[in-house]
């Protein structure tokens, strides 16, 4: 790991100087030793290589592009021993920005860093290298009384490009011109490596950033979970307080209804009523048997979120459970001016199933077709085998299409009118579509060209395994 070197700004001096003196005492040059330019060259691209390694291979966090240009700027000042080093880089303007600066503690850093602007000035202007040897007076007047304010003697801006494209520039000055014409060499190669540097540095801040974002994803998806979790189980807890009450309610209503269906019973059997009290009474019963309905078909929906349905099979007639399903409606069908045309195909055996749960599902598709069907029309009920092991039972009424299949046997706006103004207890349809899936059934609606809506109930002859 490349040790961070110290700052020029870190370096004391050993007795007191003035003037030019000053600005070059502590300021140590790298001992050549016989050193070529090569091998200046062949050190300052191993520091170079260290710096790449550490920031690619750092364990720590990722270096920033400010600290990226300090760290070039210290190899910069302390291969060279140099005065002023200073990196620009292109803000989001378009302009350039100072990004690193390092000057010697004998310099006015104020004025070496209005120098530093203007040589990247020049840079951003032309877009060249930019050498400057203020002493000679071929610069501008403006920009040798930058130089003299700041005691400097020669300065070089060269320009950091990537693809072409002017991203920043590095400058470099010093009393001593010697150390400014050792630098300038080696510094288009630097420009490079901070190119390099500085793209190793945004991918890291966007991945870095990448990072943080998915973090905070995952944590926010804990949370979620954690909530759903939480909403899960008090659903499971109101679920389970409301079958409770629902069998309850159901009980608790199941006493006095009897009474109420016995003795409305009673007293249609009394010869002395009038036909307008026995027309009240019939009406008592009629009442009381649609409010019994609706107490099972509560409980029976309660039993069927909690799990607790239970199937008795045995073998039956599927011909004859559909005629007495048909005759079981035929009040209703009557009542609505609705023909039923009931035909099961012969060659239709027995199943083994539940048949009383297969019964009420019958019972609810063909209240609802018949309820959907205007008066005068037919609804037509057929039953033939399908697919090996299944048997399809079809039914088809004259009704308005309907607008969205897929909330037809959802438990929501059960007391909303269907489609033809018909107040309709859409409860019974939603638990025989549960009940179909208990007995292993499934269905499936579609539209008739001719107008109307055909119900498919498939239905497996035997239940899996045997």
């Amino acid at each position: 790991m490349v040790q961070k070197p110290k700052r020029a700004s870190d370096v004391s001096t050993t007795r007191d100087v003035e003037g030019s003196d000053a600005l070059t005492a502590g300021i140590s040059p790298r001992p050549s030793c016989g050193a070529t330019a090569d091998d200046e060259l062949q050190a300052l691209s191993a520091e170079i290589v260290g710096l790449l390694n550490e920031q690619a291979f750092s364990a720590g966090d990722p270096r920033t592009e400010r600290e990226v240009c300090e760290s070039f700027s210290e190899i910069v000042q302390r291969h060279w021993g140099l005065c002023c080093v200073a990196v620009f880089l292109r803000g989001d303007d378009g302009r350039l920005r100072l990004c690193a600066n390092f000057n010697h503690e004998h310099v006015d850093g104020e004025r070496a860093r209005r120098a530093a602007r203007a040589l990247a000035a020049e840079v951003e202007r032309t877009g060249e290298e930019f050498h400057v040897r203020a002493r000679e007076g071929a610069q501008s007047p403006e920009l040798r009384s930058l130089f003299d304010d700041a005691s400097l003697a020669e300065a070089a801006a060269v320009p950091i490009r990537t693809g072409g494209e002017l991203i920043g520039a590095l400058t470099v000055a010093a009393r001593d011109g010697v150390r400014v014409s050792a630098a300038v060499g080696s510094m288009r190669c630097v420009g490079q490596a901070v190119v390099i540097a500085l793209g190793n540095a945004r991918r890291s801040a966007a991945m870095g950033e990448q990072h943080r974002r998915i973090e905070s994803l995952v944590e926010e998806l804990r949370r979620r979970t954690a909530e759903l979790e939480e909403a899960n189980l008090e659903l499971q807890r109101v679920g389970r307080y409301r079958s409770l009450f629902l069998q309850r309610m159901s009980h608790e209503l199941r006493t006095p209804l009897t009474s109420i269906l016995g003795f409305a019973e009673i007293l249609i059997d009394q010869e002395r009523l009038t036909d307008t009290q026995r027309r009240f009474c019939e009406k008592i019963q009629s009442s009381g048997f649609q409010l019994q309905s609706s107490l099972n078909q509560l409980v029976d929906l309660s039993r069927l979120e909690a799990g607790q349905t239970e199937l008795f099979l045995h073998e039956f007639s599927i011909r004859e459970t559909l005629r007495e399903s048909c005759a079981a409606v035929a009040r209703l069908a009557q009542k609505q001016g609705v023909r039923l045309d009931c035909a099961p195909a012969p060659e239709l055996g027995g199943i083994v199933s539940d048949e009383g749960k297969l019964r009420q599902v019958l019972y609810n598709f063909f209240a609802f077709a018949i309820g959907r069907s205007p008066a005068g029309g037919v609804v037509r009920i057929g039953a033939v085998p399908f697919e090996g092991d299944r048997l399809r039972i079809e039914i088809g009424d004259e009704g308005e299409p309907l607008e969205d299949h897929t909330r037809l046997f959802e438990p929501v706006d059960i007391d909303a009118p269907n489609e033809c103004g018909t107040n309709m207890n859409e409860l019974g349809l939603v638990i025989a579509h549960r009940l179909l899936a208990v007995l292993g059934g499934s269905v499936a609606l579609h539209d008739l060209p001719t107008g109307g809506l055909s119900v498919h109930l498939s239905l497996p002859a035997r239940p899996a395994g045997e």
